[in-house]
């Protein structure tokens, strides 16, 4: 509320107020002893007089000062100080004294609730590189909340996160849980130990990704070359390539010319094609680069458009209240309409990010870990991917929409966007970028290249062999080789750079991500090598053949797009992926069937505002708003979301994992022949779920029979002496 006082008859006019003014000051609200903007009252010979917060100012033309206070609500509000007030500093009144402990409290349970994850836009930086990092650990960023413990470094939760991990890794090392397999259980305390660090971000996850190389070789899970190897490798490789051209992306503005190019030729968007323009850009772009870099891009531009619309509404009521004297009280339901609205459109681009790295091998982290795991590795391609995926990211992105159609923009009082604010926007796109160039068209060419060449790897690059029959190419060379002619081709924008240069990669790139899944796939590393996934697969292959497929199904999808809500979907991942691996193994089925809706159910966390990296930082951009993103704004529209696309997910899921990948087929020769020495293909005929086959997978028992025995998928056990020999 902007209080205004009468203007002296020598004051000249009063200055505009403009709407990025008004947001500013509707921003700086929320701080203490802050400049408030004083607004026109109705009557239009009133000035706007500026003010300090709780402090009486002097002015020229005003003799009797005004005092503004904070009440509780965040508003400001007027106390006048009376005719005698004199140049000396007041004494605070009863009323302000009561203010200040009333806003002391609010700060204080803000802290208190920043303390309990209930993540703020405010407690987040606003710097995009800050972002980069604050989007995979949002409470190492957290600005505003009370570090009590260890010095001021930790916050209650990190606190009780420490000793957690610590106490769940002794008790189980010294416990030891499980006989069969001793090494086992000091690789369940390692993961135990990581995961509390990781979802209480202790310390920052990059460096919680070092733990496994420093306690897996002194525990003797194994032995410190092979725990080093899972941090760098073909995967770590791939995502440079993919993330190369993300930043060369970014660098261009191609994506935002695109968005604004798009609308331009719609001219007057109504607000559900709004909602839809922007769902779909950043769904399509997710697709081909990281949620993270997308977000980035697509956000600040929607929010200026938004800006844009209030400051053409604002503009619109000024002057009807200068002719009708007031306010009409349609022009105030349009004016909540529009910050309604916004709310709807951060979502939306959030939720289409994260919709649309499903679709393809390279679009998620979750999909990552599924491409690394060595049991389906020569079987996952980025075509057969994208074909088993495509569905299920177009039903969850048209799930979003209706979800926030009907909550933020059904019986919306905000008619769209005039034509004049979208040329507004494009000419400041010219003055800050200029045309279109040579650099933007190229970068585009570079992607759709990487994008061809991922989809012609199963049909063309696989035939491509060693003398030993192993394929010579994979998805980490033909992701690095577009990406490499980024620092060959010369800049038209910036003449005697290439179109990509060091220093911005050095600025954008997330090195620390490539320690994170290194940590993820050592600790996948260590489930193989202390026989942990063996001991785990067991327990969960008891239930596999009780269960139908499709409740299979259903429930692996609800149990990992819970947990992701909770913890870290790159954790999640990391952690269930060779769990179920083990699993398909010792009951004999199809690790596909097991595995694809796990790495699906990753992407489902559209709950929390810490769920994704698009979640925060949408969240920490809505600051530029007049009021930010709320808590409730992501449970009101996730909760549902969530519902939803579990079960639509599992549904296509069962049906396009049997026509794309024959999911349903028993366990694979491909399979078996990746297993190693732990799986034998035998020319046993019989009937193995519903299907007559001449030869069948045979698990063998490296336990109590030292390897004599395998395993039939109907729990037959066969000596494996006469097919080693038969060999």
């Amino acid at each position: 509320a902007i209080i205004g006082s009468p203007q002296h008859e020598n004051c000249g006019p009063a200055p505009p107020i403009d709407g990025t003014f008004a947001r500013s000051m509707a921003n700086a609200g929320s701080e203490s002893n802050v400049v408030a903007a004083a607004s026109l009252s109705a009557s239009p010979g009133a000035r706007a007089s500026p003010v300090l917060l709780g402090r009486p100012q002097k002015s020229v033309c005003d003799q009797n000062p005004f005092k503004l206070v904070k009440e509780s609500s965040g508003k400001l509000s007027a106390n006048s100080v009376g005719e005698g007030a004199d140049d000396s500093e007041p004494q605070a009144s009863p009323l302000a004294r009561a203010n200040t402990l009333v806003s002391r409290a609010g700060s204080t349970l803000s802290r208190a609730g920043s303390n309990m994850k209930m993540q703020r836009a405010s407690t987040l930086p606003t710097d995009d590189n800050e972002l980069r990092h604050a989007a995979t650990m949002p409470m190492m960023f957290d600005v505003e909340s009370d570090r009590v413990c260890c010095c001021g470094l930790w916050k209650t939760q990190q606190m009780f996160g420490f000793f957690l991990g610590i106490a769940s890794a002794i008790l189980l090392i010294c416990w030891r849980p499980l006989h069969v397999y001793p090494a086992a259980n000091d690789m369940l305390g390692v993961t135990s130990l990581v995961a509390c660090f990781w979802v209480f971000e202790v310390i920052p996850v990059y460096m919680t990704a070092l733990f496994p190389l420093v306690m897996m070789p002194m525990l003797g899970v194994t032995s410190s070359e092979i725990v080093a190897k899972s941090y760098w490798n073909w995967l770590s490789l791939l995502v440079v390539g993919t993330y190369l051209l993300d930043i060369a992306l970014e660098e261009v503005h191609l994506p935002r010319r695109l968005a604004l190019n798009l609308l331009m030729r719609v001219g007057v968007v109504h607000p559900a094609a709004l909602l839809a323009c922007f769902m779909g850009i950043s769904w399509f772009l997710a697709m081909f680069c990281n949620s993270i870099v997308v977000t980035l891009l697509i956000t600040p531009f929607a929010i200026g458009l938004v800006n844009a619309a209030e400051d053409q509404v604002r503009d619109q009521i000024a002057s009807d209240s200068m002719e009708e004297g007031d306010m009409s009280a349609e022009h105030k339901k349009v004016t909540k309409g529009i910050q309604r609205f916004a709310d709807g459109l951060l979502l939306g681009i959030a939720f289409g990010a994260t919709s649309g790295g499903i679709a393809t091998l390279t679009g998620a982290i979750g999909n990552y870990f599924l491409a690394a795991e060595s049991l389906v590795a020569d079987y996952i391609s980025w075509s057969r991917w994208f074909l088993f995926a495509f569905p299920i990211s177009v039903a969850c992105l048209l799930l979003a929409y209706a979800v926030l159609h009907l909550r933020y923009v059904r019986n919306l009082k905000f008619s769209g966007l005039e034509r004049k604010v979208l040329e507004e926007e494009y000419a400041n796109l010219q003055s800050e970028v200029g045309p279109l160039s040579r650099d933007e068209v190229l970068v585009g060419l570079l992607q759709v290249l990487q994008v061809l060449l991922f989809m012609l790897k199963s049909s063309v690059f696989d035939k491509i062999k060693s003398p030993y029959g192993e394929n010579l190419l994979n998805d980490a060379t033909l992701a690095c080789a577009p990406a490499l002619a980024l620092f060959f081709i010369p800049s038209i924008v910036r003449p005697g750079q290439a179109l990509l240069t060091w220093p911005a990669v050095h600025k954008k790139f997330d090195f620390g991500l490539l320690l994170l899944i290194g940590g993820s796939l050592a600790i996948s590393s260590g489930f193989s090598e202390s026989g942990l996934n063996l001991a785990v697969g067991d327990l969960v292959a008891h239930a596999i053949p009780r269960v139908h497929p499709f409740l299979l199904d259903l429930l692996i999808m609800l149990s990992v797009a819970l947990s992701a809500q909770l913890f870290s979907s790159i954790g999640v991942a990391a952690a269930v992926l060779p769990i179920l691996d083990a699993a398909a193994i010792s009951a004999v089925v199809n690790p596909l069937s097991l595995m694809l809706p796990a790495t699906v159910a990753t992407s489902f966390a559209f709950l929390l505002p810490t769920a994704t990296p698009a979640n925060v930082i949408v969240l920490a951009k809505s600051q530029d708003l007049i009021r930010p993103l709320r808590f409730r704004d992501f449970i009101g529209s996730g909760l549902p979301l969530t519902v939803a696309v579990v079960f639509v997910g599992a549904l296509l899921s069962h049906v396009m994992g049997r026509l794309v990948f024959d999911s349903d087929a028993p366990f694979p020769a491909w399979a078996c022949t990746a297993s190693g020495a732990s799986c034998l293909f035998v020319d046993i005929p019989g009937v193995v779920q519903g299907r007559d086959v001449q030869a069948q997978a045979c698990i063998v028992d490296l336990g109590a029979s030292d390897g004599t025995l395998c395993q039939l998928w109907n729990g037959t056990m066969v000596s494996t002496l006469q097919f080693v020999r038969g060999r």
